[in-house]
């Protein structure tokens, strides 16, 4: 799960969702913050406002946002 906002949106919205911060991911260097989801949580995560989109419009946002 990524967020086009910004990080702290990011986490505010999981934590609504009660996703652990352990299954954030930022490697250093990547710039490819996001949450690993289990399948549990997707679906929370869609009932809450998150969207679908395709790996292709994910790698585009993260390069264009963070690198």
């Amino acid at each position: 799960m990524i967020s086009d906002c910004s990080i702290d949106e990011l986490h505010e919205f999981a934590q609504k969702i009660e996703i652990k911060r352990c299954w954030f991911h930022n490697r250093r260097g990547k710039g490819r913050p996001h949450y690993d989801l289990k399948e549990k949580y997707m679906y929370l995560a869609l009932e809450n406002g998150a969207k679908i989109v395709s790996t292709r419009e994910i790698l585009y946002f993260l390069k264009k946002t963070y690198n």
